[in-house]
């Protein structure tokens, strides 16, 4: 049982070998383990193969600190999954600069390819690259 509600929701879907995130946060720890917990079917599909995730971010896309550190070790365990790379589009977001600071840093933090983009299009079409890139 958490010790707090959920703060933040996630969306989480697949298109091809793309884990399509889409949330509204501010986020707390239960909601990130929440949303690590809903992931492991979706992961079971992409896993053996090189994927990515295209991630949009809305609201306040920050993670407490603890939260932060559990989705960076997320991060970290699903590259060995076959993870090669994050898209990012956080302006629509409330804070898109702080935004991409912050998330860049947890991801810098995992080890993580990733970019920031305006939309999603520019967004999936780089991501597409990035897996191509890693299935030669």
């Amino acid at each position: 049982m958490s010790r707090f509600p959920t703060h933040g929701s996630v969306e989480l879907d697949i298109d091809d070998n793309i884990l399509l995130v889409e949330g509204s946060g501010p986020w707390n720890l239960e909601s990130v383990v929440e949303s690590e917990t809903h992931m492991a079917p979706l992961l079971a599909l992409l896993s053996g193969k090189p994927w990515g995730a295209l991630v949009v971010l809305h609201g306040d896309p920050i993670y407490v600190p603890d939260a932060a550190a559990f989705l960076s070790k997320a991060v970290r365990a699903q590259k060995a999954l076959g993870r090669v790379a994050t898209a990012m589009v956080v302006d629509q977001s409330n804070t898109p600069e702080f935004s991409k600071r912050h998330i860049g840093q947890l991801l810098d933090e995992a080890g993580e390819n990733y970019r920031f983009f305006p939309d999603k299009a520019q967004a999936k079409w780089w991501l597409v690259q990035q897996i191509i890139q890693a299935s030669h």
